[in-house]
Order: C-alpha cells, then sequence, then structure tokens
C-alpha cells in the first residue's frame, strides 16, 4: 500500500537553504537560539499558533504557571512560506 498523500522530500532542502540564509543574516546567533526565536516570531504573526500554558507543580507542590510553544502539528509548507517571507523582508 502507498501513501498517496506523501510529503515533497524536496521540502528538506528548500527549508534548511532557508534556514542558512536567515542564519547568515545572523551568524553570531547560535544554532538553537535562531530556531527559537523563529518559533516565537512565527507564532507572534500567526494569532499565537501552538501557545501552550499550564501549571508545573514545585518541589513543595506549588502550582507555578508555564507557557512554551509546541510547533508539532505546524506544516512545513506554512513554515517555509514564513521563512520565505522573513528572508524577503531582511
Amino acid at each position: 500500500m502507498t501513501n498517496e498523500k506523501r510529503r515533497d522530500s524536496e521540502r528538506i532542502m528548500r527549508i534548511l537553504h532557508l534556514i542558512q540564509e536567515i542564519w547568515g543574516l545572523n551568524p553570531d546567533m547560535r544554532f538553537f537560539q535562531l530556531l527559537v526565536v523563529l518559533k516565537h516570531e512565527y507564532s507572534s504573526e500567526n494569532n499565537g499558533f501552538g501557545r501552550r500554558e499550564g501549571f508545573e507543580i514545585d518541589s513543595k507542590g506549588h502550582k507555578m504557571p508555564i507557557s512554551y510553544l509546541d510547533l508539532f502539528y505546524l506544516e512545513d509548507k506554512e513554515f517555509e512560506e514564513y521563512l520565505r517571507a522573513f528572508v524577503s523582508e531582511h
């Protein structure tokens, strides 16, 4: 059985080249700093997409508010479009 909805494997190199180009504009950033910045900017420009809020319980049983970004469900096509726009703007 073949998967008729396979993702375009060429997207991998396209996205990597875009990230390489963006990183070249910010060579003093570490790789994961760059990814965190891109993730936060993507979310901010897309109605808080992926923003999660909750609570952690500390060692004394106190609830501590937390928030983080989870882009697990972001499709590569959408992120690639965002990266292209980012490159065009900068």
